[in-house]
């Protein structure tokens, strides 16, 4: 299947430079902080993902900024086999590190592959995808990431008797690709006649699009059940004295992945060569309970954001208590299947509110740990009595926690949020990015980052004032406020409203610069709905 082919394939340029990514100068401590935003728990996979990638990016950068030359060593690549149980992020990380990078990123499935191909695609296909991914770009494509899901369900299995061909047949289709191979682009017919040139005697040729996967990325993932027995046998033979500490401690459950060894992986169904393919190996723990809830109170969450534009469709606004935030992850937990599971139980908890809300005179939902256990017992309550107080106070009561988590969240972070910025945290500026948060539904950085843009405009036209008037103004940090809350109160633009501000002064403090000189003032806040009183006190001075 070929993505959008007519459109895209007259982005085909052989002459393009993925500009970009030669300036890619991103540390792992940033990738692994941005990480954090979004992916609760995984501390150390997170951190030996974070690094490698990073590695890997710059790596190639050098190694194509000094085109190779003195090297007799070779480009060998940072490709990551994943380890861990369903539903704990594996895919989600590595689509966040591609989304922060601005690379191309696509996903296969393991299980749908075989060594000759099937109906519908290869193991080629995954890398040809990676060109329409890149809109067409061959150049952003190199430096793509192929992400290979189930690949645990490739390993030989021992059941048999021989080869497994089937399963080490696809292992063996992978090796070059994990490496480096030249794959041809496939284009549909009606689109060879953008690909044709002219040789020296006039004749035309079909000029091939060639993707070559030396700078690809390749990150594989599985399961993986049945490895940790393998795996407490090895360390059984080797009679580890920790071994049997670690087993009688009943208060404790180790993951004996984190253990795991190439010759595991071998012992598992993997081929020798397949494996020596992956040099990074990074194991994901199960979900804990508590885990389960701060994904749900974290901001960036896109199970809740996706949850609350549900709602907003209908113009229902929706907030959770704390409380049935834990109530949904302890439901999760004992469901045993990760973070799938939280979106699972949001649906079949909210689904009835979400048929029903929309045809009844009610616009709010407060989300309660009462509405979670009972969700139908609540809403026949609401639709018999719409008007009961108590509605409005739950969703108060769940806006409010929800707003607490949110300035509790960016408080822990602020050191991260406006480390390149001199922006100043105050009260009203938490309030002011929740209202942008809450108001369009939006990811928390998303909501920061479009504040941050707001005072640095207000910041903007300080300057611009100056370089106009020769007059410095400075508005003081609760006009600042008061402007950011107008602006976002009425989608004003900054320049247009301080120039509706300030046109009230600017004459005035022109003539007083003149008479005594002065050319610098600052603005305080109530200066804007007061400007006479204010130019009066500035004169008397």
């Amino acid at each position: 299947m070929f993505k959008n082919p007519k459109l895209k394939i007259d982005r085909i340029s052989y002459q393009k430079s993925y500009k970009p990514f030669y300036e890619f100068d991103l540390t792992p401590e940033q990738l692994e902080n941005y990480l954090d935003e979004y992916i609760v728990g995984q501390k150390e996979a997170k951190a030996i993902i974070a690094t490698k990638i990073c590695t890997h990016f710059h790596k190639v950068k050098n190694f194509l900024l000094k085109d190779g030359r003195d090297d007799t060593v070779g480009f060998i690549k940072n490709n990551i086999f994943i380890i861990g149980p369903t539903g704990v992020g594996k895919t989600y990380m590595i689509k966040l590190i591609a989304k922060k990078i601005g690379i191309p990123f696509v996903k296969g499935d393991a299980t749908k592959f075989s060594e000759t191909g099937y109906v519908g695609g290869d193991v080629e296909d995954l890398i040809r995808d990676l060109y329409w991914e890149a809109d067409g770009d061959l150049e952003k494509a190199r430096f793509g990431i192929v992400y290979l899901d189930e690949i645990d369900k490739i390993a030989s299995s021992g059941d048999i008797i021989g080869p497994d061909v089937s399963r080490t047949g696809v292992q063996r289709a992978l090796l070059k690709p994990l490496e480096e191979t030249d794959v041809e682009i496939k284009v549909p017919p009606d689109a060879l006649n953008f690909l044709e040139l002219q040789d020296p005697q006039g004749r035309s040729r079909r000029r091939k699009i060639v993707l070559n996967t030396k700078y690809i990325i390749f990150v594989v993932s599985g399961a993986f059940h049945g490895l940790e027995e393998i795996i407490k046998k090895r360390l059984n033979k080797q009679k580890l004295g920790f071994l049997s500490e670690i087993e009688g401690r009943k208060d404790v459950k180790f993951n004996y992945m984190k253990l795991v060894t190439p010759e595991d992986l071998v012992t598992y169904g993997f081929e020798r060569e397949f494996v020596g393919r992956f040099p990074v190996i990074a194991v994901f723990e199960t979900l804990t309970e508590e885990e389960l809830f701060k994904i749900l109170a974290n901001p960036n969450s896109s199970i809740m954001i996706n949850k609350k534009r549900d709602f907003k469709v209908y113009n229902i606004d929706i907030a959770f208590t704390n409380e049935a935030l834990k109530e949904i992850a302890k439901m999760a937990w004992e469901e045993g299947t990760g973070a799938r599971a939280l979106a699972r139980i949001l649906e079949k908890v909210l689904i009835p509110f979400e048929r029903t809300l929309p045809s009844i005179s009610i616009n709010y939902l407060g989300v309660t740990s009462e509405l979670v256990k009972d969700p139908y017992q609540v809403l026949s309550s609401m639709i018999n009595n719409p008007e009961n107080p108590k509605w409005k106070e739950f969703y108060y009561k769940a806006l409010k926690e929800e707003e607490e988590r949110v300035k509790e969240y960016i408080f822990n972070r602020q050191s991260i949020f406006f480390r390149d910025t001199s922006f100043e945290i105050t009260p009203h500026r938490l309030k002011l990015i929740f209202d942008v948060y809450k108001k369009e539904d939006i990811e928390l950085s998303q909501a920061i980052e479009e504040v941050v843009s707001l005072w640095k405009q207000i910041k903007t036209y300080e300057q611009s004032f100056e370089r106009r008037n020769q007059i410095k103004i400075l508005f003081t940090e609760d006009a600042i406020d008061s402007i950011l809350e107008e602006v976002i109160r009425t989608d004003f633009g900054v320049f247009a409203y301080c120039e509706k501000i300030m046109s009230r002064l600017e004459y005035t403090l022109n003539i007083i610069k003149e008479s005594t000189g002065k050319n610098l003032f600052f603005i305080p806040a109530w200066a804007l709905k007061e400007p006479e009183k204010f130019l009066n006190q500035v004169l008397a001075v």
